[in-house]
């Protein structure tokens, strides 16, 4: 990809305002990356470079990791792409994209975000094949991107053990990605782990229903010589990162549960994910039979009053939040759904959430369960 940077100043003209890009000032580094996506977020092919440039503090560019690129139908149906062009199908892989910059003279890795919890793992792990290949890559004017992928630092699917696979190389000025066979000796030269090459699309349509199709795995990644890349995710893959940035918001999980979904989305999840989102279920619905029982010994008890009497004692004896629960019941409605109304209620905003968090006790933390991907 020929679009030459050298210095921050050759990108910041190029950024609109209000599209997601940012700048990072850090003590030792700048970085431009996206925070969030508009449909204008990356409408340039500059603009498509801003993930995770790195840059010192006097505006030289220090690594440039993997450009922006899309799955096939984002931007480009599969008719619109050449497969006549130079290109490799390679595995896409289910982890953080890592590469290694020199910080002063300090080798580190960093993520899209700078030196970030899995960066530091990645760089924990790195052997000296690698920190060499990355040493001598850097000092070349080149910025070599690993996968890291590690049983601890999961994303969707699961690898049994640590890893830190070399699935790019580009120049970093130029932007020039190394071809795949460049990438293959110096693999071999350095004894690093490198992505593998699973030949090249000669049915496009064949090639993208079986690819939707697979199971256990992300998809693939077409990278073509010219630097242009294209993703395909499996069905499988994308709905079960669905299910998972899905548990990370509370309200999400409590509309499943209201909605009696969460079967449906604990077999997309892994198990120990599984286990807490099935502990939270558990905890809101001895929370809901609770107070649906209290409801149906008050109604049994009061349901001989006038409403005004009924409506009295209701303040004295139950929670005001319940009140409306109780008089569907009286009226003959089932009460664990007039219950579950509440719930409903809750599950469309964080304040509202917040406002029923003591009565059913909730309490959840998905803050962990989505990772940095790459």
């Amino acid at each position: 990809m020929q679009l030459p940077i050298e210095h921050i100043d050759d990108v910041l003209p190029h950024i609109p305002n209000n599209v997601g890009i940012v700048v990072s000032e850090r003590p030792d580094v700048r970085i431009i990356d996206y925070v969030f996506t508009t449909d204008a977020t990356f409408a340039t092919p500059m603009a498509r470079e801003c993930r995770g440039l790195k840059f010192a503090l006097d505006g030289s560019i220090l690594a440039r990791p993997l450009h922006k690129f899309f799955n096939i139908g984002e931007q480009q149906s599969a008719a619109d792409i050449d497969w006549t062009q130079p290109h490799v199908v390679l595995d896409k892989l289910d982890g953080s994209m890592v590469h290694p910059c020199f910080l002063s003279e300090r080798l580190t890795f960093m993520t899209r975000m700078g030196e970030s919890g899995q960066a530091k793992a990645a760089l924990d792990h790195a052997d000296e094949a690698v920190l060499r290949l990355s040493r001598d890559l850097l000092l070349e004017g080149m910025t070599p991107v690993f996968e890291f992928t590690s049983p601890d630092h999961r994303v969707v699917l699961a690898y049994p053990e640590t890893s830190l696979t070399l699935i790019a190389v580009r120049e970093t000025v130029s932007g020039t990605y190394l071809s795949h066979a460049e990438l293959a000796r110096l693999a071999e030269r350095y004894c690093v782990p490198l992505v593998a090459q699973l030949g090249r699309v000669e049915d496009a349509m064949a090639f993208i229903a079986r690819g939707r199709s697979l199971t256990d795995v992300e998809g693939y990644v077409i990278a073509f010589e010219d630097g242009h890349r294209v993703k395909l995710k499996a069905d499988a893959y994308v709905l079960r990162h669905r299910a998972l940035a899905g548990v990370s918001k509370e309200r999400n999980l409590l509309e499943w549960i209201v909605k009696d979904a969460i079967d449906d989305v604990l077999p997309l999840l892994s198990d120990d994910i599984a286990q807490q989102v099935a502990a939270y279920r558990n905890q809101v619905y001895q929370a809901l039979d609770r107070h649906v029982a209290a409801l149906a010994e008050f109604a049994q008890q009061h349901s001989a009053l006038p409403r005004k009497e009924i409506a009295f004692a209701a303040r004295e004896k139950l929670d005001q939040r319940l009140h409306g629960a109780l008089f569907a019941m009286l009226d003959g409605n089932d009460g664990r759904e007039a219950v579950k109304r509440l719930l409903a209620w809750a599950s469309r905003s964080d304040p509202r959430m917040d406002s029923v968090r003591d009565l059913f006790d909730l309490k959840w933390d998905g803050t962990d369960l989505v990772f940095e991907q790459g």
